[in-house]
């Protein structure tokens, strides 16, 4: 009998890719479930995938990691690893710098298994959304910095060659449309009773949030310390950034992404600016073309 179709079979396995769960790090004696979706590959094949690792924005308390997982699976398809994090929860009992720690410590580990997972330990790339895409950005413009490393999976590095932020806070310290701000404006130090007393109408929320990154530390000196943009350097050597924001954000301001841009900029490091019209925080931000554009970005980074 006659096929209707006849399809030469796949023997490269190109563009298919399989997810692998109950994959864990630890960082500080505490373990993180991560999601790992690679491209298939012929058994026979010696391919190291460039990795690109992902955290989804939770405002530094509780990723879901499956947020954006289906749009990955598409850069999977594509010839790059994934993998989706998580972190510690600031309102539990976790300061700052946790969240940074635990991010670096999943990047040293995922270089320790890149044998294991076929992962290029020589092409790694960190992508994040919203809180998430802050903790990006001090990531690459903190690679291997002592004040953030734990000994957790110790030999390996948590510099990245390449750094994709979407919508993330860059300067705490002057977070415009935030009541911080006002708060900021005249002290010479934050205490936790004013901020206490100045969100008194929130229940939860940004508050708990705040303190929860503060602990018992001075509050302004943490703020400065989680703003990306007091960290770039002049003259400084960074991988190459993607920064992307939405016109209609009413969560972050879009001055926080132009300011971060400029400050790159102006230090020599290469940053490229995306905007989106009518873009709000997640939601109708996203679409193909604009994860196309992310891709293109990371697979030129990363492969050169």
């Amino acid at each position: 009998m006659k096929p209707d179709a006849i399809f030469n079979c796949n023997p490269s396995l190109a563009g298919m890719a399989s997810i692998t769960e109950n994959v864990s790090f630890a960082c500080e004696g505490i373990t993180h479930p991560l999601t790992l979706i690679t491209p298939n590959r012929d058994e026979q094949a010696s391919a190291r995938f460039p990795l690109v690792v992902f955290l989804q924005g939770s405002g530094w308390t509780s990723p879901d990691r499956y947020y954006q997982l289906p749009q990955l699976c598409r850069y999977a398809q594509r010839g790059l690893a994934i993998a989706s994090i998580t972190h510690r929860n600031a309102q539990e009992g976790h300061p700052f710098p946790a969240y940074l720690k635990d991010a670096k410590a999943a990047i040293r580990f995922l270089r320790s298994r890149a044998d294991e997972f076929h992962l290029d330990p020589d092409r790694v790339a960190f992508f994040g959304t919203s809180s998430g895409g802050n903790t990006a950005l001090l990531i690459g413009l903190s690679g291997d910095d002592p004040r953030y490393r734990t000994p957790d999976y110790a030999g390996h590095s948590d510099s990245v060659q390449a750094v994709v932020d979407c919508f993330g806070p860059t300067d705490m310290l002057d977070y415009e449309g935030n009541k911080l701000t006002g708060l900021l404006d005249g002290e010479r130090e934050l205490s936790r009773q004013a901020l206490a007393q100045y969100f008194s109408d929130e229940e939860g929320g940004f508050l708990d949030t705040l303190l929860g990154l503060f602990g018992d530390n001075s509050p302004l000196k943490v703020l400065r310390a989680m703003s990306p943009v007091y960290a770039v350097k002049a003259g400084g050597t960074y991988p190459p950034f993607m920064l992307l924001q939405g016109d209609a954000d009413d969560m972050v301001p879009l001055s926080q992404t132009l300011k971060m841009h400029e400050k790159l900029q102006s230090s020599g490091a290469q940053s490229t600016y995306v905007l989106v019209r009518g873009g709000v925080h997640e939601g109708n931000f996203w679409s193909q073309e604009l994860h196309d554009t992310i891709f293109n970005f990371l697979n030129k980074s990363l492969r050169g």
